[in-house]
Order: C-alpha cells, then structure tokens, then sequence
C-alpha cells in the first residue's frame, strides 16, 4: 500500500466524485481510477460503486475510510513537523548553563522563543566539565561554558567573569587576604564545579595566599552565607554577588583573576535548532560582550 493511493481513496470518500477529487489530486480520472484500484486489489474487495449518477462507498470502503483518514492525517502532521523541524521552528533544544550566565541564559532563551514559540527548550544549571561531558555524551546540545573550550569543538567567546574574594563585615575593609587565616575558606563543592573550584585554588596559591581550613559547601548561595554569618571567607564569582550583601568585597587586578564565558557545542553537523539559537545568540545585545577577534 502506497500513502499517495491511500491519499486518493480519502479525498474520494470525502468528495464522492472521481472528476472533483482527480481534480484535486493534480491527477486524470484514468490515473486516479488505476490507484482506486490498486487498493482494491490489495485489499481484495471493492471500495466505492461507480454509477451513472453518483460514487459512493461499499460497506467495506465505509468500514475502512476513518482509519484511513487517521493514517492520512498523520502522515501530513509528520510532514509538517518534520518540514517546520528541517528549518529550526520546532523540536527540542537542551541547553546548559552555569552561575555566570544564570541571566543570559534565559534572556538568550526568551529571545529564541519570541520567533520560535514552537520549539521546547530544557535549560539544565550544571558546571562547565559537566556539560562538556553532557555533549559528548548526547545528553546536550548546547552549553553556556567556560573557556577555552574542547580543540575542536565551535565557541562563541560572549562576556568575562572574574575571582573575587569576600569576607565578614566585622573585618576591617582594607584587610589584606593573608590575615584572614583564623578563618576557614568556604568552598564550593569541586564535584560540582571542577573548573571554578581548581581555577580559585591555583590563583589563591600563585598570589601567595595560604588557607589553613577549607569549609566545603554545595553552592554559592551556601558560600554566601557562610560570609555574611561571619564564620567563613571565601572565593567567588563576581556574577554571584547579586543585590545587598553584609560583607567587603575584594576584587584583582591580575589577569590570570578573570576567563571567559562562550557558548560552545560538540563538533560535527549541527541540527537547525542548534544553529538558530547560536544565531540569535550573536545578535543579542550583551552588556560587556567580548569583541569578536579580529
């Protein structure tokens, strides 16, 4: 059984008249009748009475002609979404995303959706390391990293995060790092976040800045709070420090303080989706954007 035969015998059945539905189909009534009976032949019994007058269904055609439908139907919607899926309007996009991109991730989202509304977005928080291996795995198709990424693999260079260092109100502000080793460094949990983590260690190490105890957390909002309690200091992403906080903030001017934030992907083809979200990324409006290379 052929779908353009099954085609012919529903749009006969809805209209009843071999000359309207050839006429529909872009077809001659001859063409039209050879694929009529080319189903009768399959099936083994007569699907429409042709008369002088009218066509009409057998009892078996009657019997046949909804699910025959259903299939028709079906088969057009998979064409359609496969055609609106072919040109990046529909489908899925899984999208990764860490503290330093908590806002551009979804402004980069919301501004994909706006001529896209069709196409579900799963938006998954985890560390660089983590959605490197999410890609490599399938499990991504997208992710808002820290680089520099995988040789090999297309980034987009889009902004700068910077090391700050953090510490109770109850010092006093000009306080230098190095005398704050009566308290612990909170953390963050390096299985969660082995980039960071590694990156503030080192940098602490080559500024010469020793921790005697480090207090090892699951999130920087736990990291926070530590501080403002007055228990901890700690080593931060200058993104996390969003609204009021009670403690001093201590920023570097060393270069090795700062890295990059891109939007990579794995190598190979990329689908339609992926590359109009990538698209609609380059054209956004970033403030403090990285200029691209020249």
């Amino acid at each position: 059984m052929e779908l353009r035969d099954l085609r012919a015998f529903v749009l006969l059945a809805d209209v009843l008249h071999f000359r309207l539905a050839a006429e529909r189909l872009h077809v001659t009534q001859s063409a039209l009748s050879k694929q009529i009976q080319r189903l009768e032949a399959e099936y083994g019994l007569p699907l429409f009475v042709r008369g002088p007058v009218a066509t009409r269904l057998t009892p078996f055609g009657r019997v046949l002609f909804e699910d025959a439908r259903t299939v028709v139907e079906s088969a057009n919607r998979l064409a359609q979404r496969a055609a609106l899926a072919a040109q990046g309007l529909e489908g899925t996009l899984r999208i990764g995303f860490g503290t330093s991109t908590r806002i551009l991730a979804p402004r980069a989202i919301a501004a994909f959706r706006a001529t896209r509304p069709h196409v579900q977005i799963q938006l998954l928080e985890m560390s660089a390391r983590h959605q490197v291996d999410a890609m490599n795995e399938g499990r991504l198709d997208l992710g808002f990293c820290r680089l520099p990424e995988p040789k090999g693999w297309p980034a987009t260079p889009l902004i700068r995060e910077a090391l700050v260092a953090i510490f109770p109100a109850d010092y006093h502000a000009e306080t230098p790092l190095a005398q704050l080793a009566d308290l612990p460094l909170a953390m963050h949990d390096r299985a969660r976040s082995p980039g960071f983590h590694d990156h503030a260690m080192s940098f602490l190490a080559r500024q010469g800045i020793s921790v005697a105890t480090i207090d090892t957390v699951p999130g920087f909002s736990s990291v926070l709070a530590l501080v403002e309690a007055g228990v901890a200091w700690a080593i931060v992403p200058a993104s996390t420090l969003v609204g009021e906080h009670q403690f001093h903030i201590r920023t570097f001017d060393a270069e090795d303080a700062y890295w990059q934030i891109g939007l990579i992907r794995a190598p190979g083809e990329a689908s339609p989706l992926m590359l109009a979200f990538w698209d609609v990324v380059a054209g956004m409006p970033i403030e403090g954007r990285i200029p691209p290379a020249a």
